[in-house]
């Protein structure tokens, strides 16, 4: 598959639906770690308990741990099926391959920036960013 070139409109274009995935993913994220958290307790509690009605508990917080991992991957999925290239998931860290003056470089946008307003070459990274 040939590696898709971004124009800076192009770009733009995508980042109030980047800005929703990642709310999605923070909304996931927070959610699968309070099941993490309920799954330990409830383990600990059965440790102490033996056998009792927090297996039903366990069951239903296993489930929606496959959910939510489901849904992580999913949405992940679908940014990167875009060859938009995620950096750094937790500071919403983007790059969009392009072309400028002849060569590959990255449009380097963060989430929370209003607009793409930062650029590096493809052997360089987030500290290297040079405005547009």
């Amino acid at each position: 598959m040939a590696r898709r070139q971004f124009t800076i409109d192009e770009a733009l274009n995508y980042l109030a639906w980047l800005e929703e995935r990642f709310l999605i993913i923070d909304r996931t994220t927070n959610s699968l770690e309070n099941v993490l958290l309920t799954m330990e307790r409830l383990k600990t509690k059965s440790r102490s308990n033996g056998y009792s009605a927090i297996d039903a508990k366990m069951k239903k917080a296993g489930e929606d741990e496959k959910r939510l991992r489901s849904e992580f991957e999913e949405t992940i999925k679908v940014i990167n099926d875009e060859q938009i290239i995620i950096r750094d998931i937790k500071l919403g860290l983007v790059d969009f391959l392009s072309l400028w003056d002849q060569r590959e470089v990255f449009l380097c946008w963060k989430r929370g920036e209003p607009s793409i307003q930062f650029w590096h070459n493809t052997d360089e990274g987030f500290a290297s960013r040079k405005r547009i």
